[in-house]
């Protein structure tokens, strides 16, 4: 019944809003090409509920009841993080089941019951020709979804399958690029590609990145490109509603708010989760609010501002903090707000340890949890200059050589135009 609910609630917000889209998604050319890509072929299909037209109909629905007219067979279903529902809380197990619908099999690629995160297997990709993609993903690194896509590709290569990507915009837009780049010694699944950690490609352009510089092998990949998007583009400027791509990520403000205060919740600061403003919140117990939000205001981070607030979130004791209020056209460096945070709180909360350990927790959580912040930073250097007091202006700094890299590196990869002239900023790794 919840399943039910999400999904019919996601189509009605799609189907309102999509009449005043500027863009035609990946899908919506596909099928305008009458499938071309698809015939004569058997095809999986990553997705989630994101994976929607820009008329409200899911991927799933529009393979499925367009198969035997256009001459495919749409035989398995494939599942990220969250599952193909999006349901699944972050980090959770999932196991294979059926469609409701269709009842063709769903294969998790996450975590299982064994605790493996998961490469498509030979045996999941048995009888297919062609794995197609249609997954919203947020344009940050460590969220799972790009990875994901990448072991698709790497099992598509080993086996001489097909990858065909339906491209979707990015969210955070085209231009930006922020944050550190991986450091190899730290890739995981919440970071997998040396990239920064907001990237400014879509889906379909990382595809064809990962195929050049990451793969030891490249695949076949095909991108089915958008129409009517441009690099300049925030999501506003789509008129598409933002479907969940996962249960705290259920707004087009969670969506951005994630790169701007997701790390604090690996070392136990509270950023909304549960409560009204996801991601758009720093938060705790105890604090003198008023004075946090003055003390947050007089960085005069461009598009930021900061209010007081008190939520509840579950049963227990309220939280207080400050909501972030962010203009998607003129935000300051969103990944430095989490480290800007830390500052503030080092400077208003007597006695805040950002990376001490917590009450009730043992040495060995405490370990995990500060190594899973350093993940999914890709980077140890953040937090080891946090601890000994060096400002995140100069940490922000040190991003710009990595950020003015990148932005030449991804031009040959670029499929809606290029902005070709980047300048290192001090505190906004933007390019320009």
């Amino acid at each position: 019944m919840r399943r039910a609910l999400f999904v019919f609630i996601s189509a009605l917000l799609l189907a309102v809003a999509a009449r005043g889209a500027t863009i035609s998604l990946g899908i919506d050319e596909l099928e305008k090409d009458g499938f071309r890509e698809f015939q004569g072929k058997k095809i999986g299909l990553v997705t989630n509920p994101s994976g929607a037209d820009s008329r409200g109909r899911s991927a799933i629905d529009v393979l499925y009841r367009n198969q035997t007219a256009y001459g495919f067979h749409l035989l398995k279903l494939f599942g990220p993080e969250h599952g193909i529902d999006g349901l699944t809380p972050a980090g959770k197990n999932l196991r294979q089941t059926r469609d409701p619908r269709t009842h063709l099999p769903v294969y998790p690629l996450f975590q299982t019951a064994s605790g493996d995160f998961r490469h498509p297997s030979a045996e999941e990709f048995a009888g297919l020709d062609a794995v197609v993609y249609d997954v919203q993903d947020l344009g940050n690194r460590s969220y799972t979804f790009i990875s994901t896509l990448g072991n698709v590709m790497d099992e598509c290569a080993q086996r001489g399958i097909e990858c065909i990507v339906l491209d979707r915009p990015n969210p955070l837009g085209g231009v930006r690029i922020e944050g550190p780049r991986l450091d190899p010694s730290l890739k995981s699944f919440v970071g997998q590609y040396n990239i920064p950690l907001v990237y400014g490609l879509t889906p379909g352009e990382l595809a064809k990145w990962i195929n050049a510089r990451y793969l030891a092998r490249p695949c076949r990949l095909t991108v089915v490109r958008m129409k009517g998007w441009t690099r300049s583009m925030v999501w506003e400027d789509t008129h598409l509603p933002w479907v969940p791509t996962s249960p705290n990520v259920q707004t087009i403000g969670a969506a951005r708010g994630y790169t701007a205060t997701g790390m604090l919740g690996e070392i136990g600061i509270e950023s909304g989760l549960g409560g009204p403003y996801p991601f758009q919140m720093i938060s705790g117990r105890g604090w003198n609010i008023d004075e946090l939000a003055v003390r947050f205001n007089a960085l005069r981070i461009p598009g930021v501002r900061a209010s007081p607030l008190v939520y509840s979130a579950g049963s227990g004791a309220p939280y207080e903090g400050i909501r972030l209020q962010m203009d998607p056209r003129n935000a300051g460096n969103l990944t430095a707000i989490s480290y800007q945070a830390i500052e503030v709180l080092q400077r208003v909360v007597a006695g805040f340890d950002p990376f001490g350990r917590s009450h009730g927790l043992s040495y060995g959580e405490w370990r995990d949890q500060l190594q899973m912040f350093d993940k999914c930073t890709g980077t140890s250097r953040v937090r080891e200059g946090l601890e000994a007091g060096v400002p995140v202006s100069h940490i922000v700094q040190s991003w710009n050589s990595g950020v003015s890299h990148w932005a030449v590196e991804r031009l040959p990869f670029l499929l809606y135009g290029a902005v070709v002239q980047v300048s290192p900023v001090p505190e906004v790794g933007y390019e320009q």
